[in-house]
C-alpha cells in the first residue's frame, strides 16, 4: 500500500462509488476507478488492484493520487484537455464549403482535395491546411460532391 496516497472514504463517498459500480452505466474508465478506491480503501496494494481489475500499475496510483489530491469527482473524470483548436472556423470554413460547390478549375472535371487545400492557402484563409483536413471539414457537411 502507498502510505503517501492512502484512501479514506467517507460513508458519502463509499455509497457513491458503490453505486457507480453496482448500476454500471457510467464508462468503463470511470467503473474501474471506482473499483479501484473502493479497492484502496480496503487496504490492496496498487499491485493487488492492477491484477483484479487488469489494468496497470501508474493508472491504480494516478487514481489514488486524484482522489488524494482533488477529490472523489476529479479521481473518477478525467480533466478536460484543450486540444488543438481548428483550422478553420466560421466564415473560412463557409468559404472552403462554398469553393467545394463551386465550379472547379479550368481544366479541372472536379475539385479535389488537395487542390481545395492549395486553394484555401492562396486565398490567405489560412497559413496551411493538408488534404485531410479539408476532407474532415467537408464530411462534417455531408456534402455530396458526387462525380
Amino acid at each position: 500500500m502507498n502510505k503517501k496516497w492512502s484512501v479514506h472514504l467517507t460513508v458519502e463517498e463509499r455509497s457513491e462509488l458503490e453505486r457507480v459500480v453496482k448500476k454500471g452505466k457510467s464508462p468503463a474508465r470511470v467503473i474501474r476507478r471506482a473499483q479501484s478506491l473502493l479497492f484502496a480503501a480496503e487496504g490492496k496494494t496498487d499491485n493487488e488492484i492492477s491484477s483484479l481489475l487488469r489494468c496497470s500499475e501508474p493508472s491504480v496510483y494516478s487514481t489514488r493520487r486524484a482522489h488524494c489530491e482533488h477529490g472523489l469527482k476529479r479521481a473518477l473524470n478525467e480533466k478536460a484537455r484543450s486540444g488543438r483548436p481548428e483550422k478553420l472556423v466560421g466564415k473560412s470554413k463557409a468559404h472552403l464549403i462554398a469553393l467545394a460547390c463551386s465550379e472547379p478549375p479550368e481544366g479541372r472535371a472536379c475539385w479535389t482535395m488537395q487542390l481545395l487545400a492549395d486553394r484555401c492557402i492562396s486565398l490567405e484563409l489560412v497559413d496551411s491546411i493538408t488534404k485531410d483536413t479539408v476532407r474532415r471539414i467537408l464530411k462534417k457537411t455531408k456534402l455530396n460532391r458526387g462525380k
